[in-house]
């Protein structure tokens, strides 16, 4: 006895349906987990500044601009980590965490976002961050271009930069520390440069 087509059809159909209820039934549920970037202590002085340094513009490359942490898996490949998320915009945390990291190397200057609606007459730090992932080979990068102008907008200072820094054990929250790392290089790069030229405003 021969089934009808129409009715084989329909049971191959239900029965792929019903598996692939069941797979998305057995998956387990997504645990996200976010992070942030270390903080740093900031000194405790009430000496005013002698110096403003607005930090202004911070461009990330398109592959950055995002709250998923990036993993670079060989030469050419960049995979967005799926459940591990920074707790605000990457362009925030650095934003955040580099002001910090400065204002406690430069203790004499006032470290500021631009201000809308204001002109402070004071030099400015502008970034361009090309990379700020992992590696498989184990270890954190981070690269760039940083641009010190003056308060007439002169160039002051260009400064290409590439850090790595080892993971001490596997895992994000290794990862995100070591990145920290990085970001505690380029603020040294950057202080010991302003501090070379202390005749700047």
């Amino acid at each position: 006895m021969h089934m009808p087509f129409s009715f084989l059809r329909t049971t191959i159909c239900l029965l792929c349906s019903l598996s692939l209820t069941a797979c998305l039934g057995n998956r387990p549920p997504v645990n996200t987990q976010r992070y942030s970037l270390p903080e740093v202590s900031l000194p405790n002085t009430t000496t005013p500044p002698t110096r403003i340094l607005i930090l202004g513009n911070l461009v990330l490359a398109d592959a950055l601009d995002s709250d998923r942490i990036l993993i670079q898996l060989d030469d050419i490949t960049i995979q967005p980590a799926r459940d591990h998320l920074w707790s605000a915009s990457l362009s925030e945390e650095l934003r955040q965490g580099l002001r910090s990291r400065l204002a406690q190397r430069l203790p004499d200057t006032l470290v500021t976002d631009a201000l809308p609606g204001t002109k402070l007459q004071a030099s400015r730090l502008q970034l361009r961050i090309d990379q700020f992932q992992g590696h498989m080979r184990g270890e954190a990068i981070m690269s760039g271009q940083w641009q010190w102008l003056s308060a007439d907008q002169r160039p002051l200072k260009i400064q290409p930069f590439q850090f790595t820094t080892p993971l001490t054990e596997n895992g994000y929250p290794a990862l995100v520390r070591a990145l920290g790392q990085d970001l505690d290089k380029l603020s040294d790069q950057i202080a010991s440069q302003i501090k070379a030229m202390p005749s700047q405003p």
